[in-house]
């Protein structure tokens, strides 16, 4: 075996494996949007969100009827 093949063999599939290791964990902060840091203009409009708007004396969302389903965060101890 020349000393080319040795290299073939061993370096290259060892790199490329710490490249794409590197790769997966660069590559999500690379695609992510820009953060919003304090200070900055906010550029969405505001949103308000309430789980009972007829408490708020809000008008009630079409097609979210309340059923008699139990659900959520319970516990029975």
């Amino acid at each position: 075996m020349s000393v080319l093949e040795t290299i073939l063999y061993f370096v290259v599939p060892s790199v490329g494996l710490y490249l794409l290791i590197a790769l997966l964990v660069v590559a999500p902060r690379l695609a992510r949007r820009p953060r919003y840091r304090v200070g900055q203009p906010w550029p969405f409009e505001p949103l308000w969100w309430t789980a009972n708007p007829e408490g708020a004396q809000l008008p009630a969302v079409e097609g979210h009827a309340v059923t008699g389903e139990r659900g959520g965060a319970r516990g029975s101890w």
